[in-house]
């Protein structure tokens, strides 16, 4: 009879093996929620709402300032917090959690988060998020379907982030196109 002798995992070799099984599942699942291989966005700003992460496109931000005083704008919809002045320059202000359908912040928001001043069109807009996160650059973007605001994803390494359709979101502030001699919006 040959005795076979097996040798029995400890409990620190249990534990590593659990996490790189676990490790290697995540990056199956990251693969393959990647769209085509190297198909990357623009480069982009990241930013937090809440628990939530979302990007923008890099270009279309000016600049990132901290929430500073707003005047009121009444009658207007939720997401249009008001008006904000900087350098001279007047910008619409919206929450960007209210502007694409998110429940309205437990507190009101007030001056803390970051204002992200974009560029110029026919309306200056300004976003108000809770942080500014950085631009880590181009990321991989995810197979999300677009709805809202949003154009779909990318993979960050802290996870999914919604990737915002700037266009779709301000469209419903900017102003209506001037009706021509016939009636119908000019061109």
């Amino acid at each position: 009879m040959i005795l076979q002798l097996r040798h029995q995992p400890t409990a620190a070799e249990r534990r590593a093996e659990h996490i790189l099984d676990s490790r290697t599942r995540a990056l199956a699942r990251r693969g393959a929620a990647a769209g085509p291989p190297g198909a990357l966005s623009p480069p982009l700003l990241l930013c937090a709402l809440g628990g939530d992460s979302y990007a923008l496109p890099l270009d279309a931000v000016l600049r990132v300032v901290p929430a500073g005083p707003v005047t009121p704008a009444p009658g207007q919809p939720p997401a249009m917090l008001g008006f904000f002045g900087r350098a001279g320059q007047v910008f619409v202000l919206l929450d960007l959690g209210l502007a694409l359908g998110l429940p309205a912040p437990a507190a009101a928001p007030g001056p803390a988060g970051h204002l992200l001043l974009l560029r110029g069109g026919l309306r200056r807009f300004a976003l108000r998020v809770d942080r500014a996160l950085g631009a880590p650059g181009p990321l991989p973007l995810a197979e999300a379907p677009a709805s809202g605001g949003l154009a779909g994803a990318v993979l960050t390494p802290a996870g999914l982030a919604g990737l915002v359709d700037l266009p779709r979101l301000l469209r419903p502030f900017l102003p209506a196109a001037p009706a021509g001699p016939s009636g119908n919006p000019s061109t």
